[in-house]
């Protein structure tokens, strides 16, 4: 599996219940294309702890989005940026787009 994490804030006027709604109509249509195998929930971070050490760069916002193999994970940013090209393919991607600030995205495999 790889996966790939967004970390992100979101734009002042923005609400998080119509942004969570729009990121999840998204990744059910990554889902339905077979381009995802799972997203996670959306979570917040908690920098109140010890644990949380980012003093500098942490959002407030992260999420996971899990793919089966390489090639699902390039299948998916290829559609994703032809897609963008037409509107209608990608309205709910285009309002995520407009409703996100600072994204940073990592990605990463599993060894076993």
């Amino acid at each position: 599996m790889i996966h790939m994490l967004s970390r992100f804030d979101l734009t002042p006027g923005s609400e998080f219940s119509k942004f969570q709604e729009v990121y999840f109509l998204f990744v059910d249509q990554l889902r339905g294309k077979g381009l995802v195998e799972s997203a996670g929930s959306i979570g917040r971070r908690t920098d109140d702890t010890p644990m949380d050490t980012d003093t500098k760069t942490a959002p407030e916002y992260y999420a996971i989005m899990s793919f089966k193999d390489r090639t699902q994970l390039d299948e998916a940013y290829e559609y994703i940026l032809q897609a963008n090209k037409n509107q209608d393919d990608m309205r709910t991607h285009k309002m995520i787009q407009l409703s996100v600030a600072n994204p940073v995205f990592t990605c990463w495999q599993d060894l076993a």
